[in-house]
């Protein structure tokens, strides 16, 4: 069994509660990290073919090794595209977007609605882990019509990591600066006594204080968040 790091499990986990595993499908891991993610789904039974992207030929060829090793050649692909380009989406699809910028993400997401269409996208489920700009990233998500349908936080080498399940639903919203920067089902979470959330929300909380000097976003959230903890 491929071992992974507790980012890649929390990321894997959602994958999981994603994938039919009664009618496995297609998992499209984009910047796909040794193939690390693809190995394991395939493993578990959780897809039935595999897709690797990565920008870069070397660590597209890690991918391809790692797949060919576990014996997975003949139920997995690696191209070197950016992002999602040339790999078109179908119904059933889970994509994972995790280890990169959030504005990276943004891209990828606002290319593959505009190659794909509403039509298809509205049957891909999106699993996606920013390492930085979480809030731009909601925001986007949220007012280009994705749904949240989950959201979890690990530590993992003394650094917190959250990970986003979402589709594509239409349905245009405007999150709370509260909802942007610490996520709307992590805060329903941190409401019902998530211990893992409430750790989090602390480590955000002591970040936030230092960034609200210069960014009026973060500095309403935290003042929102101050204001619902008397509450």
């Amino acid at each position: 069994m491929q071992i992974l790091t507790v980012r890649l499990e929390m990321v894997l986990e959602q994958v999981r509660k994603a994938c039919n595993k009664d009618v496995p499908g297609r998992v499209i891991d984009v910047g796909s990290d040794h193939g690390y993610i693809g190995v394991r789904c395939l493993e578990e039974g959780l897809a039935d073919t595999v897709i690797c992207t990565e920008i870069h030929k070397a660590p597209a060829q890690k991918s391809a090794d790692a797949l060919e090793e576990a014996g997975f050649g003949g139920r997995s692909e690696v191209y070197v595209t950016d992002g999602l380009k040339g790999v078109p989406l179908k119904e059933g699809d889970v994509v994972v977007i995790a280890g990169m910028g959030g504005l990276n993400i943004i891209s990828i997401l606002t290319r593959a609605l505009k190659d794909n269409g509403y039509h298809v996208m509205e049957n891909v489920t999106f699993v996606l882990q920013p390492q930085k700009s979480n809030e731009i990233v909601r925001n986007y998500l949220a007012k280009t019509g994705f749904v949240f349908e989950d959201e979890s936080v690990c530590y993992d080498r003394e650094i917190f990591y959250n990970c986003m399940r979402v589709v594509f639903k239409g349905i245009c919203r405007t999150l709370t600066d509260e909802e942007a920067c610490y996520g709307p089902v992590l805060l329903n979470r941190y409401n019902n006594g998530d211990k893992e959330v409430a750790d989090y929300f602390a480590h955000l909380n002591s970040l936030f204080e230092v960034r609200q000097r210069s960014n009026p976003v973060i500095r309403s959230a935290l003042e929102e968040r101050k204001r619902n903890e008397c509450q």
